[in-house]
């Protein structure tokens, strides 16, 4: 898959594996936001049914952000899938928790964390 670039935002993927790495990086806002469902959108529609979120450079996420989080979950649910966030910053953890997210998708502390909860 492709790198999405702008001034503020980025998101990439490498390979086709379930589960799917995709990380996030700048801000995701309501600039971004579209721009972030499509690329989602695009690895669901390649086969990814588990999807690892890497927010390691992910330094800000808006409400608009958190939905498109919520997008992806409720693109992979129907299929049997899950979604799992990596090494969020205080902030996108925070808003995490504050939105109840949280209780939808898993948070680990790393990417390979990550991977092993979805691999369960």
């Amino acid at each position: 898959m492709t790198c999405i670039r702008s001034d503020a935002f980025s998101i990439f993927s490498e390979g086709s594996e379930n589960p799917r790495v995709v990380a996030l990086a700048g801000k995701l806002d309501a600039i971004s936001q579209a721009v972030a469902e499509r690329y989602l959108e695009s690895v669901v529609a390649d086969g990814a049914t588990h999807v690892v979120l890497d927010c390691t450079e992910l330094e800000f996420i808006s409400s608009a952000g958190i939905r498109a989080l919520l997008f992806l979950v409720k693109r992979v649910k129907p299929i049997g899938g899950a979604v799992s966030v990596c090494a969020p910053r205080p902030h996108v953890r925070q808003m995490l928790e504050f939105t109840g997210l949280k209780s939808i998708l898993s948070i680990s502390g790393t990417v390979e964390e990550g991977r092993a909860a979805l691999s369960r």
